[in-house]
C-alpha cells in the first residue's frame, strides 16, 4: 500500500539569521486532517544541526528509534557516528557504507574510530588498503585515542592516508607531545579551557571542538557527579573558555554516547539538549546566534568534510520555551549533564527533502 502523505504549512516563520519570514512546507506521513496549515509567526526556522561527534551503536545494532528521536529533539538532522574499526575490519567496507547511506532523518554518517584494542596493530595496513575509500565515502577525519597501545603508529597511518587525526587525550603528556609534533593535521577534541585552546592554536594545521557541558554553568557539585571523560572542570576554566570560544574553538558538538545495555564506560547522553544548550549560551551572551549556528553547521562541516556535504534540512524552533532540563526516559543522572539546568528553545519540527516530522 502506498504511503499516505499530508502536506503541512507553517505560515510566517521567522528566520532570525536574516530577518526574513517564510512559509515552511513539508509532508508528513498520515491520514488527511481537518487542517494542515498553522500560524508559525511565533517560531524560528534554522538550519538543521550537524552533530560532528556522537557515538551510536549502529554497528551491529542498527538504527534505533530511541536514538533517532533524541537527535531530532536536539535539532540534529545529520550527525557523525563514531564507527569502531575493530567492528568493521572484517566486513565488506562498501556494505557498511551503503548501510549508512540509507539512513535518513537524521542522516547518520560514519566516521572511523580506532580505540585501545590489541588489534590496532593491524590498522595501518588496513588503512593503507582502504584509505581512498574512507577519505572519499566516509570523512577524511579518523578518531583515535592516546591510550591505544599503538597510538603513534595509528596517528602516522592516518596522516599517511591524507586524513586528519581527531584525538582524545588520556593524559597531559600525550597532549603536549602531539602539540609539539607537526607531522600532520590534528583535530583536538574536548577543549576545556583557554589555556588548552592557546596550546592548540600554537600548532600548525590544528582544529578544535568543545561541548556545551564545558560552557554552561552547572549546579554546584554537578560536575563531580557526572560520569564522563574528560571530567568537567567547572570554574575558573569554564569562564576562560566562555571568553574565547567564539574566536578560538572551531566547532561545538555533543560527544553524545548513546546508552547500550551493559555499557559501564563513561559518557554523557545529551544530544537531545544540544540546540537548547547552545541557544542558552546565546542568551548568556557567550555566542551570537549566527556564530552559534555556524559552529553547529558549516564550521563543523569544514573540519569533518562529510561525504556529500551538508543537506538542506531545516528545523522549526519555539524560542519562547524555557525549562529546567529533565531526565530523558531511562537516563541516569550521572549521564545527564544538564539535569535541572534551564535551557532555551524547543524543537517542534524538522524537515529535509520535502519530508518532515513533528516532535
Amino acid at each position: 500500500m502506498a504511503e499516505t502523505l499530508m502536506p503541512v504549512v507553517l505560515h510566517d516563520v521567522l528566520d532570525p539569521l536574516t530577518g526574513d519570514r517564510t512559509d515552511v512546507t513539508f509532508d508528513v506521513p498520515g491520514v488527511a486532517a481537518a487542517r494542515s496549515d498553522f500560524d508559525g509567526s511565533g517560531y524560528w526556522v534554522l538550519p538543521g544541526v550537524f552533530d560532528a561527534d556522537a557515538h551510536l551503536p549502529l554497528v551491529p545494532r542498527g538504527v534505533r528509534e530511541f536514538d533517532r528521536l533524541r537527535a531530532l529533539a536536539g535539532g540534529v538532522t545529520q550527525l557523525n557516528s563514531a564507527t569502531p574499526w575493530h567492528l568493521i575490519k572484517d566486513l565488506p567496507l562498501e556494505g557498511v557504507t551503503a548501510f549508512f547511506r540509507a539512513t535518513t532523518f537524521p542522516r547518520m554518517m560514519p566516521i572511523l574510530s580506532v580505540s585501545d584494542q590489541p588489534s590496532s596493530a593491524d590498522f595501518p595496513a588496513w588503512l593503507a588498503a582502504h584509505g581512498d575509500e574512507i577519505r572519499e565515502t566516509w570523512a577524511p577525519v579518523i578518531k583515535c585515542y592516546s591510550n591505544d597501545p599503538n597510538f603513534e603508529r595509528t596517528v602516522e597511518a592516518i596522516w599517511a592516508a591524507d586524513c586528519r587525526a581527531a584525538i582524545y587525550f588520556y593524559d597531559e603528556a600525550a597532549f603536549e607531545s602531539v602539540v609539539a609534533d607537526h607531522g600532520g593535521p590534528v583535530h583536538f577534541r574536548h577543549v576545556t579551557s583557554k589555556t588548552m585552546a592557546d596550546q592548540v592554536a600554537s600548532r600548525p594545521d590544528s582544529t578544535s571542538q568543545t561541548s556545551p557541558h564545558f560552557l554552561l554553568e552547572l549546579p554546584e557539585g554537578r560536575s563531580e557527579e557526572l560520569f564522563v571523560l574528560p571530567p568537567v572542570p567547572g570554574n575558573p576554566a569554564r569562564d576562560t573558555l566562555r571568553a574565547i570560544v567564539a574566536d578560538a574553538v572551531n566547532l561545538i558538538a555533543s560527544d553524545h554516547n548513546a546508552p547500550i545495555a551493559g555499557n559501564k564506560g563513561p559518557g554523557l547522553e545529551i544530544e537531545q539538549s544540544l540546540l537548547p544548550a547552545v541557544l542558552s549560551l546565546v542568551d548568556d551572551g557567550v555566542l551570537t546566534l549566527p556564530t552559534a549556528i555556524e559552529k553547529l553547521t558549516t564550521a563543523a562541516a569544514a573540519v569533518f568534510r562529510p561525504a556529500g556535504g551538508l543537506d538542506d534540512s531545516r528545523i522549526v524552533v519555539d524560542p519562547t520555551v524555557s525549562l529546567d532540563t529533565p531526565l530523558w526516559p531511562g537516563q541516569e543522572p550521572r549521564r545527564a549533564a544538564f539535569l535541572g539546568v534551564r535551557t532555551t528553545g524547543s524543537v517542534i519540527a524538522a524537515t529535509a527533502g520535502g519530508r518532515g516530522t513533528f516532535l
